[in-house]
Parts: C-alpha cells; sequence; structure tokens
C-alpha cells in the first residue's frame, strides 16, 4: 500500500478537503506511459502465460494495457482499454492509502455499486518508490479469459516515461489532440498526369481491409465463425507519444487494434500543428499529418502520398474527419 498524511498538529485527522486534495495527488501520480521492467510469476501452480509490455493511465481516466502471449512469441499482442477505478483505503481517519486499482472494460458503468474486483485486471500490494517508481501485484479478469490464464498473478516493476512536450501552453493542440477521437470520414482524391480523381468510399474500403485481413480465410489465418465486419474504429492519442486504433464489429466489440508512435514536427509552420507517426513497427517515423482543424469537438486532419504507375507520380490526397468517441454517431453502412 501506499498512503499519505498530513503534517504534524492539533488535530491529527483528515479534512473532507484534505481528503480530496489527497486523493487528486493520487490520481496525477498514476497518469502517465510505465515502462514495464519486470513480469515476475506469482501463480503458485506455475501457470503464467501472459505478460504485460505496457501500460498508460490518461488524464480522462482511461487506460491502455498491452500484454502479450509469454508461450508464444508469434502471436499478436492484445490491448485492452478501458476506465480505471483507483480505490482508497480509508479506514484510518489520519490518514489515506492506496489499496487496489481496478482495471475495468470500455462499457463499464460509472454510476454502478463499486467492484470487488477488476474485470479486466485488479492491481495490490502497491508501492511507489521516493523515486515514483511503481511495483504492484495483478491478477487477470474474466474480460482476459480468451488471452491470459484468469489464475495468473503477476509481480510488476514500472517506471514512468517522460511526456514528449513538458511546457505547451494548456489551450494548445498538444492538449487537445489527447483524447479518444472516433473516425467519422474520409475524403480522398488522386491526382496526376493532368487529371484529378475522387476515390470512392474510402471509409468502407479500410474497413473492408480490416476485415480481410482478419476474417478472410488463409493457410496462416483460418475463417472462424461469427467473424464480423467491423463498421467503427476509433483512435487514442497520448502525451506520451503513443496512439491507438481500435476497431469494433457490428455487434459494439473491439475486433482489432494497431499502435504506434507521433510526435509533433519541431519546424512546423505553426506550433503544433503537424505531426509524425509510424505505423508499421519500423522504428522510424515515416509519415507527416498536417492538422487542418481541432477543436473540442472536431478534429480534421490530411495525408499525402505519392505512388508511381507506369511511370506517372499521382499525388494522393486524404482528408480525416474525427469527432469525440463519446458523442453519438451512426455507423458506417459498408456492404462487406
Amino acid at each position: 500500500m501506499i498512503g499519505c498524511s498530513p503534517k504534524a498538529g492539533i488535530d491529527p485527522h483528515l479534512s473532507v478537503e484534505e481528503k480530496i486534495e489527497i486523493k487528486e495527488e493520487f490520481n496525477s501520480l498514476f497518469v502517465g506511459k510505465w515502462n514495464i521492467e519486470n513480469n515476475s510469476d506469482n501463480s503458485s501452480k506455475g501457470i503464467a502465460q501472459c505478460y504485460i509490455n505496457s501500460l498508460e493511465f490518461t488524464n480522462e481516466g482511461k487506460y491502455i494495457l498491452k500484454v502479450s502471449d509469454l508461450n508464444d512469441p508469434s502471436k499478436r499482442p492484445r490491448f485492452f482499454n478501458g476506465v480505471y477505478l483507483i480505490i482508497f483505503d480509508e479506514s484510518d481517519p489520519t490518514k489515506i492509502e492506496v489499496d487496489k486499482v481496478f482495471l475495468m472494460q470500455e462499457n463499464y458503468n460509472e454510476e454502478a455499486s463499486l467492484p470487488e474486483i477488476g474485470s479486466v485486471a485488479t492491481f495490490d500490494s502497491i508501492n511507489i518508490s521516493d523515486q515514483g517508481d511503481l511495483s504492484f501485484n495483478v491478477s487477470f479478469g474474466q474480460q482476459t479469459s480468451e488471452f491470459c490464464n484468469v489464475g495468473q498473478k503477476l509481480s510488476i516493476d514500472a517506471r514512468k516515461e517522460e511526456p514528449i512536450i513538458s511546457d505547451a501552453p494548456e489551450d494548445s493542440n498538444h492538449f487537445k489532440i489527447q483524447k479518444q477521437w472516433r473516425l467519422i470520414r474520409i475524403d480522398a482524391q488522386s491526382s496526376g498526369n493532368g487529371d484529378t480523381s475522387v476515390i470512392s468510399d474510402p471509409l468502407c474500403k479500410l474497413f473492408e481491409e480490416e476485415w480481410e485481413s482478419r476474417c478472410v480465410e488463409t493457410p496462416e489465418n483460418p475463417t472462424s465463425e461469427g467473424c464480423y465486419p467491423s463498421n467503427t474504429v476509433v483512435i487514442t492519442f497520448t502525451g506520451y507519444g503513443t496512439y491507438l486504433w481500435t476497431f469494433y464489429d457490428v455487434q459494439g466489440k473491439p475486433v482489432h487494434y494497431e499502435d504506434g508512435r507521433w510526435r509533433w514536427v519541431e519546424k512546423s509552420p505553426q506550433d503544433y500543428s503537424q505531426f509524425e507517426v509510424d505505423f508499421d513497427q519500423s522504428q522510424e517515423y515515416n509519415q507527416t499529418i498536417s492538422i487542418v482543424e481541432l477543436s473540442d469537438d472536431n478534429f480534421v486532419v490530411e495525408e499525402r502520398q505519392q505512388e508511381t504507375v507506369n511511370g506517372v507520380v499521382f499525388e494522393l490526397i486524404f482528408k480525416y474527419g474525427f469527432q469525440p468517441a463519446s458523442f453519438n454517431f451512426t455507423p458506417s453502412d459498408c456492404s462487406i
């Protein structure tokens, strides 16, 4: 456990204001990307299967957990994201301690009664060193049962990364971009050899390509029953230079994830108006994205690419329109 108590005084009991302040400090302390430096198996029967690659908590009360299969390195890592809850121990009126952290699924109702365990994972035996390093035990919940052994327990050591920018103004694009955005529109055109043509249904083509990569039968990827196409996708940007695409099928279930890194272009025309991404795990930032519009409820970016066909150079221009993932939306109606 980690705890905090007031300075010595006449009355050692915490006031309501002091309790709120201490809890806010703990919430701020957890926010960030944690590099996992140790995954030790605490399972009594040697049943360890998953290990944690990375863990990130956001200011919005969300988390991104990336896990891999210890027994099968060739298997793609699995992502879990949703709501996290910090459970405090207030049994001692003179201090507050962090007892547990629950990782809940995306559709968790925060107005529901407090759960006893995390549906995705439960952290306990939590300690934070004087240097700010984190250690805890983790047990995986029922929501991970298709990938992890629910009876598995790990002992984790983690160290927080530095944010990619530390001095950005609070009203800048650097902070506006840090949320979950739903892709609702793609406009695309191709120009070359003196002609310009509109590319039809690029959003549906994105969902079709995702479905084919996941569901169409190949020797390495046999088709399983109930492999539904995706019809909406959400991207999460964090202040620690990571992003995560999450595709959802027609039943609202997350079915595919793609993660990568992003950073601001240092010499963009305006501060925080262009950013670079890596999207193929090449460890190189290989695509520049320009922000067309960014507000609390609207996000539009432009991407330019070139391709050569029969010696003719074509320029492809894509504009992607997003809205906050929390907004109501109509799923794409694509015939896949």
